[in-house]
Parts: C-alpha cells; structure tokens; sequence
C-alpha cells in the first residue's frame, strides 16, 4: 500500500474537499491510502470520517505573507520526519507552489499540483497568484485540474494537453431521485406540495452570491409564484444573508439548513437549483444536482462544461432575466429527469470509474518514479 499526502488548508465541507472525500471513500484503500496536511488547527469537519477510513490528519502553521517561514519551515520538517510520502498532492491553487517547492528541496519526486477554480482574482492579488503560478510550473511534476476552465487559469492554454483531467465525479447510486425520500424530506422541512422548492448548496461566501438569489427569490415572489428557497451550507456571510432574508421580508420563505452530511436527501426535496456564482472551477454541486434528476440556472461564471445532461442554463446576472426564467420553468412543473444518472455517468461523472482510474494513476507513478527512493 502507498499513502499519498493531500495538503490543503482544511478538511472542512466545500467543493475541492467534497470532491477529494469522495475519491477517498472509493478508492481502494489496501492499495493507496489518503493523508492530510492542513494548516487549518482546529478539527475540522472530515475528520472523523477521514481517521475511520484508515487516513491521518496532520497540521503545519497557516501560510502567511507576514511570516510564510513559519509554513515553510513547518512542511520542512514533516517531509523530512516522514520521508515515507513520495507522492504530494497539493490543492491550494498557485499557492502550492511554496509547498511543492519543499517537497521537492526535500527530494519528494512525484508533487502534484490540483485546481479547483477558474479565477485567479484581480488586482495586486491576482497578481501575487499570477507570479505564483509562474514559480509552480518551476517546482510542480504533475498538473491536475477539474475541467478546461481551471486549465487555462492556472496553467495556460498550452496545458489542455498535459494536464491530467479529474473529473469533480459523484456517486450515482446515493444520488438517485427516490419519491418517498422526497415526500420524508419535504415533510419535514415543512414544504407543501404545491410549493416549488429553489436550492443552493454551498457555502455562504461572497463569491457564491447568496444575496442575489434572495433578490430572485423576492421578485418571484412579486410574480405571486409559490416558491421557497433552499439554502444548504453556512459560512462567513451568514449574518449578511440573515439581514437580507429580514429586509426582504423573506423569512417565511428561506429556510437555512445549515451544513449537512446528507446533501443527497436535501436535494431530493428541491426542484431545481441554482447557481449564481461569479466564478466557479466545476462545481461538483451541481454534478450531483443533476444526477439527481435537477435542472439547474448557473451564472455565466460558471463552465459550461458542467452541463453533463442538457439541464443547465447559463444566465447573465440580471434578476429580470433570472426570474423570467424561473416563472417560465416553474409554469412547467414539478420535473425529474429519468435518464440523468446514466447521462451523468456517460459524461464521466461516475465516481465507482473515476476513482478506479486516479488509483492507477498513483500506483504507475509510484512504481516509475519512487520505487526505491524511500
């Protein structure tokens, strides 16, 4: 069995670490097994689960501009106590290049560096990560990414034929739309049958733009259309959603429910979803939104190559035009798409195949470039 190190900041519930948690579950673990580097120091919400698949969770102090020796020296001297991991797989988009850069000062030959977004950020800070990425393309020996969008950003052009893709991949059989799931869910989120029911799944941070879906949502309901909005997730922005949801007078129209570990179950109780993010890398949210049958209305922000079953609309941010084409779908009723699983997984979104295929990616690289170098 080999172990690869994952470094990223937490093992909290987000995209990269949803998608991460789901190649651990299936990946065949008595031959490659996952462990963590993390600089986030309290426990984080993973972590159970992650030590009870047989995984270890190790911290390093946060990198900082104002003390970035303190990480440095940190990963410095876990590498060189734990010479056992030859394989380092960092998720911190261009930052990974002060990481990967350690690792391969400490003779790691194989150092992997994954994204997960399409955007780099403007101003002095996209230009930080601009120069950061230069500097990763000097210390990284692999390049992952989530789909062509996150190629570009973070690599170039010219990586659409070098980097390896990794499908955001889901787990078909708990995403499968299940009537009486639906009927206990809704029941006991107090939803009426007749009400159409608008969903958002991730957490409350600005670039998701919560605020304006409750800014559809209100205009709906001027159009005397019956809907709720489903907001699962939580974060920073929470405050800021509550005084909106208050402002609106929208309270008894939202519903809040926090961060759950069975994001399926809720999805079975919504009727479509929604994406208005400014950017986003390939939201594995909305992978999972349309395995279970869902249409979705996405952000032009957001990669059209998300569309794996011809459910998805991609909408420029104006509420007009979002709430023009929601009254327009809603009018159609409550529908499910019966052959979105097989579509999904046609797409190559199945996850039992995707993990199959990283696995192996991991054990080839294990026996060309470290077999022997422990």
């Amino acid at each position: 069995m080999i172990r690869v190190l994952h470094i990223l900041h937490s093992m909290n519930r987000g995209g990269a670490e949803a998608m991460l948690m789901n190649y651990y579950r299936n990946i065949d673990r008595t031959r490659v097994q996952f462990d963590f580097l993390l600089t986030e120091q309290n426990c984080c919400q993973y972590e159970d689960e992650i030590e009870s698949l047989g995984g270890k969770v190790y911290r390093v102090p946060l990198l900082t501009f104002a003390n970035p020796f303190l990480y440095i020296n940190g990963v410095k001297e876990f590498l060189k106590t734990h010479p056992e991991y030859r394989i380092v797989h960092s998720h911190t988009s261009s930052k990974s290049a002060v990481p990967l850069w350690v690792a391969k000062k400490c003779g790691v030959p194989v150092r992997i560096c994954h994204a997960h977004s399409s955007s780099s950020g403007h101003g002095l800070e996209g230009f930080v990560r601009w120069a950061l990425g230069v500097w990763l393309k000097q210390v990284a020996t692999d390049f992952m990414s989530c789909g062509e969008g996150a190629t570009r950003c973070w690599y170039g052009e010219k990586y659409l034929k070098i980097a390896k893709f990794v499908p955001n991949a889901v787990d078909m059989d708990k995403l499968r739309y299940d009537d009486s799931v639906r009927e206990a869910m809704r029941e006991r989120l107090k939803i009426s049958n007749n009400e159409y029911v608008l969903g958002m799944v991730s957490r409350f941070h600005p670039v998701k733009n919560h605020l304006f879906a409750l800014d559809v949502l209100a205009a709906l309901k001027q159009h005397h259309c019956e809907a709720k909005l489903l907001f699962v997730g939580d974060g920073d922005l929470r405050s800021a959603i509550e005084e909106k949801i208050s402002s609106l007078s929208l309270q008894n129209d939202v519903i809040l429910a926090g961060l759950v570990s069975d994001v399926p179950n809720y999805l079975q109780a919504m009727d479509m979803v929604l994406m208005p993010s400014f950017h986003e890398g390939l939201p594995v949210s909305l992978i999972e939104a349309q395995a279970n049958g869902l249409s979705v209305v996405a952000s032009s922000g957001v990669p059209h190559e998300v569309n794996a079953t011809g459910n998805v609309d991609f909408l420029p941010l104006i509420v007009n035009v979002w709430t023009d084409c929601l009254a327009a779908r809603m009018s159609g009723g409550m529908k499910r798409d019966k052959e979105a699983v097989n579509k999904v997984r046609n797409a190559g979104y199945d996850i039992q195949l995707a993990s199959k295929k990283l696995e192996e990616w991991y054990l080839e690289k294990w026996n060309r470039e470290c077999e022997g170098t422990t």
